[in-house]
């Protein structure tokens, strides 16, 4: 089931090749563990102002500086939490699948050990989200603070729920853990880069994108490969629901807002929150959907979708 000796004549072996035998000095889990102590300003926000959409916002105004780091600090473990979720609730058990050959094209045993590493990845990559958001919870006194379920994991669900066949249910795995693989959040790039918060939260964050960054890469060759094997009606049925997982990927999500509000209980969060939807109407967020393009492009389906229009 785990392992085999196919060889799959449709992946570029070496791209394949590259990534698993670079794996040992590449990534995040095979680096020294963080001294969290040691990379904390306590004058410095956790999460950047300037991606609060309501910061300037006379209600927040008023607060004091500790109530205002405190804020950020909810901002912090909720967008990480969010990238929890994304890993243990959509790319984890999609990986199970393709380890257990639910799909085909992915049979090959370098492919195996590639899917493997991204596994370990991920779930260092939670535990990573896991420490720096404790440590925030921690020196903010907001230990009983829950974020809610993202809205894409919500719609994710309802879709498994209406699938027709075990393969329809495997294939909206595939296309929500394509999109989440393939794309990376604008948000990742920004706060990686931001020399304004937490000096622990920025290299955390960019040690959890250099890392993406190659998951990318292999989950293209994966993918392509997956979807070259497939019957056409489940090509038709792969195309659709991408285009479903793209919609709601870019679809803004202000749950993580509205929760931090009400438990900062914040006075006229109702109307912050009715401004920041009306103000969002009709916008989508902004992703790299550079590998994503490669794939469609790979896979004759390009003239089908625009990623920035999903």
């Amino acid at each position: 089931m785990y392992s085999t000796a196919i060889q799959d004549a449709r992946l570029e072996r070496h791209v394949i090749e590259r990534i698993g035998q670079s794996w040992d000095t590449r990534v995040a889990v095979r680096q020294a563990r963080l001294d969290l102590s040691q990379y904390v300003d306590a004058t410095l926000p956790d999460f950047p102002v300037d991606m609060v959409p309501f910061w300037q916002d006379s209600a927040i105004a008023q607060f004091d500086e500790t109530s205002k780091l405190r804020f950020l600090a909810a901002a912090w473990v909720a967008y990480n939490e969010k990238a929890i979720y994304l890993e243990d609730e959509i790319v984890q058990p999609l990986c199970a699948l393709l380890m257990k050959d639910k799909l085909p094209g992915v049979s090959d045993p370098d492919v195996k050990q590639v899917i493997a590493q991204i596994q370990v990845d991920e779930q260092f990559h939670i535990l990573m989200c896991l420490d720096i958001c404790h440590h925030a919870r921690e020196r903010h006194r907001m230990l009983d603070y829950v974020a809610p379920e993202p809205r894409v994991g919500a719609q994710l669900h309802q879709a498994l729920r209406r699938a027709g066949s075990e393969r329809e249910w495997t294939l909206i795995r595939l296309a929500y853990a394509s999109v989440a693989e393939m794309s990376i959040n604008a948000y990742l790039n920004r706060v990686a880069t931001d020399e304004t918060i937490q000096p622990l939260n920025r290299i955390n964050t960019d040690m959890h994108r250099r890392d993406e960054s190659a998951h990318s890469m292999a989950f293209r060759q994966i993918v392509s490969s997956i979807y070259k094997a497939l019957s056409e009606p489940d090509q038709k049925l792969f195309q659709e629901h991408i285009a479903q997982a793209l919609d709601e990927f870019t679809t803004p999500d202000h749950s993580a807002w509205e929760s931090i509000l009400s438990y900062m209980n914040i006075p006229q969060r109702e109307r912050i929150m009715a401004e920041l939807h009306a103000a969002s109407q009709g916008v989508r967020l902004k992703r790299d959907y550079t590998v994503l393009r490669s794939l469609f492009d790979d896979i004759g389906i390009a003239n089908r979708f625009d990623p920035e229009t999903a």
